[in-house]
Parts: structure tokens; sequence; C-alpha cells
């Protein structure tokens, strides 16, 4: 660690023993807001699948089935207990000061990500766009209960919902859109206990919003929220190797603030030096091909929403982007666009499936709604996103027009540089090939022991998959099996020595990015230089046979040249073994044929679940206890069938073992 940045944990310590005997004078000023931003769409204007959608949504919200990270169905009260893990039960409520308190490790099997997804309001913005779009005045002062029962029951850098920088930047973002939204269909109603006089569909937003500041109970809410929050989210910004996407979030959260309510800059700093901060930062964290520099692909999108509703604050502010980082977010969106599947996404790296504001119409078609609306095709103007964020960057050439700019094209693959990914679309083939370093700066904090791995895609269905993040707390050998090099399909030496997991958010180091070259025989092949070794991978499109071939070898430089792959399954792949080394690989309605090398001195078919691997099957602990299980989303887990091979070079045998995936045309 860096001394500068260890001077900065220094100071953070400093502050939070001052700041748990003394919190700082707040004044309670009345906070005045713009007019600038955001801009609201005419309610009249809302798609019908939004409002569709806001009308299903408010009725589940109000009758407690929540959904945490956009799918983990919950069951919440009225008024939500809100420092409650909700999937064990625990309720954790506690008055300390937040400073004090290790959110890392708490009782009972309880994860803090479950406590502050509560707190994170997506399902009160919901109420709130309800009560603009639909009129639904219940939702609107459902919303206003809720928020002033947060308050009473988190007062200022007290409780677990304070001890994170970007979970108040994420409250900042949300109550930004909050006050907008119930500005426009509260202006009266909490004011005189009185209820509307017209739908808000046959109302004038403008003349709604003439009262946006004239309602006691929003107005005490401003007060007793907005201070606080700038002030901690200023003062305990993240920084140095924690900086990645909390940084970014952070600063998206002050600049929403700030803009529209500039008399919250005393509690912060100005929204010039926000802006310089935040214009570093997009510059620094995306890399020049528009990948995310932190390996994790949900992260990647999490940070550029960040990103693009900081930039709208700015410029309805009245303030000039620079060039080169208006450039950069076109390009981090295009990233996405192309790397995320069209269908069936699955992510790589480190990700809880976090999302900004629920502008999309459901959580269950997220990522889509937000490719489709990058896209802007014909089919998908008059969106949900849309409607809340206008339009998309502008993006040429158009997507799925050309080849994917900012790549470099070798035999059959398109190869982001700076960011080490390789997409390949050929046929009804789809493969994404990670080439990339550990993760961002030198902890790579959500980095995955992912290098030389391939995800497959068959017809748009998932057959070989990135085994996904499992959960950050809840269960820490999960984590880290998910992790590790064994868990993904590249050659992983039977001796491993660095980088190793030292923690949850922490490596011993980076390790060397792979190096890769086409090759005369139409092959893409990377190399991947570790202390004791040098791993490579081949691939190779068989255009004849409608299929794949994947070489992979092991250089050692200690004498043991062991190593294995672990081909992993999609949930609900369907195996049957044809001959001793020939695989038939059935998903949906896809099937494909799977041939082992005879060059592999073990061949392991795993169909279905059993209690642990033999002891025999497994090289550690971890696997035994894990090998097959996947996680398509944050904290849900699945198993899925796999195939297992053991690669044992010598002097007389072959030193390239190959695995071939054939397209079937059986169903």
């Amino acid at each position: 660690m860096p001394p500068a940045e260890i001077a900065a944990h220094v100071r953070k310590k400093v502050f939070q023993c001052l700041d748990a005997r003394r919190l700082p004078d707040r004044p309670s000023p009345e906070l005045v807001s713009t007019d600038d931003f955001p801009k609201l769409p005419r309610p009249e204007h809302a798609p019908s699948s939004l409002r569709e959608a806001l009308a299903r949504a408010t009725k589940e919200i109000l009758s407690g089935r929540w959904k945490a990270f956009g799918h983990l169905e919950i069951q919440v009260e009225d008024p939500p207990e809100w420092h409650k893990d909700h999937l064990v039960g625990k309720n954790l409520a506690t008055n300390e000061s937040a400073f004090k308190l290790n959110h890392r490790e708490l009782p009972g099997g309880a994860d803090i990500k479950l406590i502050w997804e509560l707190s994170r309001w997506h399902q009160l913005i919901r109420l709130a766009m309800a009560g603009y779009v639909l009129g639904d005045e219940r939702a609107a002062l459902k919303c206003v209960e809720w928020l002033t029962d947060w308050v009473q029951h988190n007062p200022p850098y007290r409780g677990w919902n304070w001890t994170s920088a970007l979970e108040a930047a994420m409250r900042l973002v949300q109550f930004t859109w909050i006050d907008a939204l119930l500005s426009g269909v509260l202006p009266a109603s909490c004011r005189q206990g009185s209820s509307l006089e017209t739908p808000n569909s046959q109302r004038d937003a403008g003349s709604a919003l003439d009262g946006r500041d004239a309602d006691p109970v929003r107005a005490k809410l401003r007060r007793e929220i907005l201070p606080a929050h700038v002030w901690f989210g200023w003062r305990y910004r993240s920084f140095g190797s924690s900086a990645n996407n909390h940084l970014i979030g952070e600063l998206a959260g002050l600049i929403l603030a700030v803009a529209r309510w500039p008399e919250l800059g005393r509690w912060a700093t100005s929204l010039d030096k926000l802006q310089t901060l935040w214009e570093r930062e997009v510059l620094a964290q995306f890399a020049e091909d528009g990948g995310n520099k932190e390996q994790a692909l949900n992260y990647h999108l999490f940070s550029w929403e960040f990103c693009w509703q900081a930039r709208a604050a700015l410029l309805a502010a009245g303030r000039k982007i620079s060039s080169d980082v208006e450039e950069r977010l076109r390009r981090a969106a295009r990233f996405f666009w192309e790397v995320q599947v069209r269908r069936e996404p699955w992510d790589y790296g480190d990700s809880d499936n976090a999302f900004v504001s629920p502008f999309f119409v459901h959580e269950g078609s997220a990522l889509i709604e937000w490719r489709d609306w990058l896209s802007r095709s014909t089919t998908t103007a008059g969106t949900a996103l849309d409607y809340w964020l206008g339009d998309p960057p502008k993006l040429f050439p158009a997507p799925g027009r050309s080849d994917p700019p900012h790549t470099v094209r070798r035999s059959d693959w398109w190869v982001y540089p700076g960011s080490g990914l390789g997409i390949c679309e050929s046929g009804f083939w789809w493969l994404r090939w990670d080439l990339s370093s550990l993760g961002y700066l030198k902890t790579a904090a959500h980095g995955h022991l992912d290098a030389l791995h391939l995800s497959i895609w068959f017809n748009g269905v998932a057959i070989v998959v990135d085994p996904g993040t499992g959960a950050y707390y809840a269960d820490p050998n999960l984590r880290t099996w998910l992790a590790s090099r064994a868990a993904h399909n590249g050659p992983s030496p039977t001796l491993w020595s660095h980088p190793v997991r030292l923690g949850s958010f922490l490596w011993s180091k980076q390790h060397d990015t792979p190096r890769w070259k086409a090759d005369g025989g139409g092959g893409l092949v990377a190399d991947w230089r570790l202390a004791n070794g040098s791993m490579c991978r081949r691939v190779l499109r068989l255009g004849t046979q409608d299929g794949w071939q994947v070489e992979d070898s092991l250089q050692s430089w200690t004498g043991t040249a062991e190593f294995g792959v672990r081909w992993h399954f999609a949930p609900g792949v369907y195996l049957k073994l044809l001959s001793e080394r020939r695989l038939w690989v059935k998903r949906e309605n896809v099937s494909v044929i799977v041939e082992i090398g005879p060059e592999w001195a073990e061949v392991l078919v795993v169909e279905q679940r059993i209690r642990g691997l033999p002891r025999s099957a497994a090289s550690n602990e971890l696997e035994a206890q894990f090998a097959g299980t996947v996680s398509p989303a944050f904290r849900k887990v699945e198993w899925a069938p796999f195939l297992k091979l053991v690669a044992r070079p010598g002097s007389d045998k072959s030193c390239v073992f190959r695995t071939t995936f054939l397209a079937s045309r059986d169903g």
C-alpha cells in the first residue's frame, strides 16, 4: 500500500474517533430546490408498459413483497425494519455510533448487503414514480411515511446504514428523484391532509412544481436527510485502492444533490471541485476502449449509470463536460452493449447485481432494457428508459451494424486491448474470452482469477458459464471458491503460487495480463505468465464442423506441469455420455456435442449433485464442498453439471490437451 493511501487510512481513523464523540453542527436551512434537475417528463407521455409495471409494483411493495438485488424475494413489514436481514430473519437494530461498527462481521449469518439494500430506497422511488405517473396518492403518501420512519430509526451516523459513504450517496440519488416526483404530485396533500383534486395525468406538471417547496413535511425531510448525507458522503468518500465504483457513486450522489440544492455545497464542496474529481475518476476507471477496470461486468453498468446521471445533473446546471469524458462514456456504453449477451445475460467478475435507480420496466429484464435503450432501435423508442432518461449516448456506427469500434480484429475475434476481453459471434455461436488483468488497482478488489476463462452461448442459450459471485459476507468459503482459479475453466495448475486471496476484497498482488495473438492456423492464442509457469490456451474455429476446438497447455518452471480444466455448464443442462470421451449437452431446445481429446489423463463427468466430491476427485476441501456450485445472481446459488479434466504432461506424451465443442442438430 503506497504511503499516501496509508496516510489517508490514518486520517479516516482520526475522523472516526473525533466524529464518534462529537457530531458536526448542522443548522437546518430551508433548502430551496432548482428547477434544473431532474427535468421530469409529462405523466401522460409515460409508455403503457411503464404504467402497468408501476401499478403492479405498487401493489407488491405495499403488500410487503419486495425484491432485493432485483431478484431475491423477501417479505417486508410496514413500516420496514430497516436494520433487518430479511433473508435470515435477523434484526440488528442499534443506536451505536456507525464509526464503531464492523459491517463485515455480523452475527447469526446476517449479511450487511441485505440490510443496506432496503435503505437504497429503490421501492420508495417506485412509489414516488407511481404517484407522479399514475396520480396514485396512496403510493406517494406511503413513500413520505416510510421516509419519515427511516429518519426516525436511522439518526445521522448511527447504526448500520451509516457505515458506508456509497450507501449515503445512493440515498442522495434516490432522494433527488423522489423530491422532484413528489413535488409534482403532492404539493398540498401532505400539508392539508386532503386528496388530490384531479388525477395527476390531467394536471400540468409545471404548475404542480410551483409548490415544490411549500409542503412542510417534505421540507422537514429535506432538512433531516440532505445535509447529514452530503457531509458524510464527502468526509468519508472512498480513496486509494478502495475507490473503484464506490468513489464514482459517491461523487455522483453529491453532484446530483448539490445541483438540485446548491446550498448543500456548504456541507461538502463546490460543484466545480466535484465535477473535476468526477471527470478524473471517469477517465481513471474506464479504459480507453470503454471497459471498466474493475473487471466485473455488472459493476460496469452500475458505474456507468452513476456517471450518466451525474452528467445530466451537471449539464442541467449549465456546465460543460470535457470532450474526453464525453467520449469515454460513449465508449463505455458501447463496450457494455457489445460485451453483454443479447439473451440470458451472465456476468463475469465480482458483481452484486446492483443498479442505481429503477428506471426500467421490470427487474428481470433490466439488462436487456438497457441494451435496447443504448442501441435505440426503432422498436425500442418510447421505452421506460427513454421516458426517464431521454436520449441515450450517440453511438456511431450504430450497434450491430459494424465491427465493434475500439477493438482489434484477430481471426474470428474482436479483442478490447485495454480491457482484455475478447468476443466472437460466428453463426449461432457467441463466445466471451477473458484476457484481462485481475482487477482495478493493486488490491483488485472485485477481481476473480478468471484469466483465460471461456464462456459459450449457442443459439442464444448459455452453455458454458462463469461461476458467478455468490455473496460478499454471508459465506466466506463459497466466496473464496467462486473467485478461485479452479472454479473457472482456464487451465489451472495443481501447484498454485501467486496471487492469493487475503480477504473479501483483497489480493496479494496483481498478476500479469495475458498476452494474445493470432496464429497462422486461424486461431487466437493467449499466454499467461505466472510465478511458477506459463499457461497457454488456443481457441480455433472449426468451420467445416460448426464448432470450436480449445487447446490448453502448461509450461512449468518448477518441474510439475499437472493442471486441470473445469468446464462449468449452466444450470438446467442435461448431460448424456455418448461414449467414454464424448458428451451430449442439452439445455432448453439447444444441444452441443463435447469431445474430449485422448491426451487428458482423467475425465470426470458430474451429471447430478452429490454430497461432496470424493476426496480423490478434489484437490482441496473447498473443491470437495463447492464443485458444481454456480451463482447466476447475487445471493442466488444453484447447482449445475460440470466436466473436470486433468492433464499430466510427460516427455513421452502430448503437451497440448484438446476439448472440442460442436453444434448438434438433435433437439
